[in-house]
């Protein structure tokens, strides 16, 4: 697999939440075998050091763009890492990932010429033009901007393409149940909160008289207010403790209910089924939060700096204790955020083109070594291991076999992904398929089938019938055939005598006359 760029940035001014966020990205990369390298200016070190402790390279700058030594360090980085901007091995390209406001068109354009993919995570489409392969927007409304970019870009806008680190996917830390009424409060106004709203709430909730609420409130690692907000949390009836260095997915499985910035924590709040209510702190935020609360996720108090303390302390009082509305606003959130974002990112980078040729001898390691795959050994006929003799022996006699195909299924940049056999009998294709441990689970069976019997179905010169044998236990490949039209043969036309398997049939037509390639 390619090497994953990331170039992002935190600053006390612009916060954490690109980097955050590029976090995930990154650990689904890392997950699917690739290499991850972050190049930053991060004043911060808990932010390279946390950057670092996933595996991830770190590599600082000192300037930013519009400072010309930004792109001259970046690209000189680049070409270190990169061997002519493709991996030898393969010939696939290398991807740089653009997040932050500050990437100009003409930034863009300089990574482009240097023969790098680009990714550009984006909120606003507030740029004049994009030089991108890829434009991915995760917001609510997103897929209604008017993007200037090639007819040839990619534009991944929407919820379902919302970015959450691996650490917040774990069942665990999912709030399925809700209290009565309100007993744990979060607050988290971001990595850095420069105008210091923090304080503002603090403030709202000594207004509290109620011994009832523990407040947890959240001091990102860029916060310079420490002091000040701790002598403001000395004299309440409310219990508040100040929070360093937070484990965040475990102080939203505590929390009840939650106050926060609107930027990119809604998100996970959404997945872990907290209900939320929104402060927008920087005027990018002001369009996520006032989406949040049209789509029923989240009530929005407003920009910080009209914000009343009143107003903060009777929204905590009046939410506590109403049920049915705080209900409402997480059945709303787990609609929108299912968790499987960074999958359908990875896939449209490394997937998207998937492209089918026909095996050769080259490929007998490959296909062996994924023949004796543990999980495709398990969903085969015969879930004995093969021997490299037998499997030497076969693939000979399917080589020269002119009623049987196999095809290598790879994609846009070169990765093998797996593969698909078709064997005619008669007016019968049985078809096989396995794809690479490294990309199951991102709904690539569907497009393997789709693909492979497009090309079959150039080759044929009557109808034949599809068909493919699965496992009762086999859920993916069973949906991926069901959602390329076959239907499951009942069980008197079962043709296999053994009960563990289905029998899928799918009728089609061809459109030119068969031959062997």
């Amino acid at each position: 697999m390619t090497h994953l760029f990331i170039r992002s940035d935190a600053t006390i001014s612009m916060g954490t939440g690109h980097i955050m966020r590029c976090i995930a990205l990154a650990q689904a990369w890392k997950k699917r075998g690739g290499v991850v390298t972050f190049i930053s200016h991060c004043p911060n070190n808990k932010i390279s050091n946390r950057i670092e402790s996933e595996g991830f390279n770190f590599v600082k700058i000192d300037k930013i763009w519009p400072d010309i030594q930004d792109l001259k360090k970046t690209l000189k980085i680049l070409n270190n890492f990169s061997y002519n901007k493709k991996n030898k091995a393969s010939g696939s390209y290398n991807w740089v990932v653009l997040d932050g406001y500050h990437f100009t068109p003409d930034y863009q354009k300089n990574i482009k010429a240097a023969g790098f993919k680009l990714l550009i995570i984006d909120d606003n489409n507030h740029l004049d033009h994009y030089y991108a392969d890829i434009i991915l927007n995760q917001n609510i409304g997103s897929d209604h901007y008017p993007y200037s970019c090639s007819q040839d870009t990619a534009k991944l806008l929407g919820t379902k393409y919302v970015m959450l680190r691996s650490e917040f996917l774990m069942n665990k830390h999912i709030k399925k149940t809700s209290p009565a009424t309100v007993k744990n409060i979060l607050v988290m106004m971001g990595g850095s909160d420069p105008d210091n709203v923090t304080l503002k709430i603090v403030q709202a909730i000594n207004k509290i008289d109620d011994s009832g609420f523990q407040f947890n409130i959240i001091v990102g690692p860029d916060n310079p207010n420490t002091t000040c907000l701790k002598d403001a949390s000395q004299n309440q009836f409310s219990k508040i403790n100040l929070v360093h260095n937070a484990d965040m997915p475990e102080m939203m499985a505590w929390a009840d209910l939650c106050l926060t910035a609107g930027g990119s924590s809604c998100w996970e709040l959404c997945f872990t089924q907290v209900p939320f209510v929104t402060i927008v702190i920087a005027q990018n935020q002001m369009e996520l939060a006032s989406g949040l609360e049209k789509s029923g996720v989240s009530l929005n108090l407003g920009k910080q700096e009209t914000l009343k303390q009143d107003d903060i302390t009777h929204t905590i009082l009046s939410l506590s204790c109403d049920i049915k509305k705080r209900a409402a606003l997480k059945k709303a959130g787990i609609k929108i955020v299912d968790g499987k974002g960074t999958k359908r990112i990875i896939r449209h980078m490394l997937d998207s083109k998937l492209i089918l040729r026909h095996a050769g001898v080259k490929d007998i390691k490959l296909l062996y070594e994924q023949a004796n795959d543990r999980k495709v050994r398990l969903s085969s006929v015969n879930s004995s291991p093969i021997l490299w003799e037998e499997h030497l022996h076969w693939f000979k006699k399917k080589l020269k076999n002119e009623n049987s195909w196999i095809f290598i299924a790879e994609n846009s940049i070169g990765d093998p992904i797996g593969q698909i056999r078709f064997d005619k009998k008669n007016d019968l294709f049985e078809i096989s398929y396995s794809l690479d441990k490294r990309f199951r689970n991102l709904g690539l069976g569907k497009v393997l089938l789709e693909v492979g019997i497009k090309i079959i179905k150039t080759k044929i010169h009557e109808p034949v019938i599809m068909q493919g044998l699965i496992k009762h236990d086999n859920i993916a490949s069973k949906i991926s055939f069901e959602n390329c039209g076959f239907t499951r043969l009942k069980n008197e036309l079962d043709i296999s005598s053994d009960a563990n398997y289905f029998i899928y049939q799918l009728l089609i037509h061809p459109t030119k006359q068969l031959e062997k390639s």
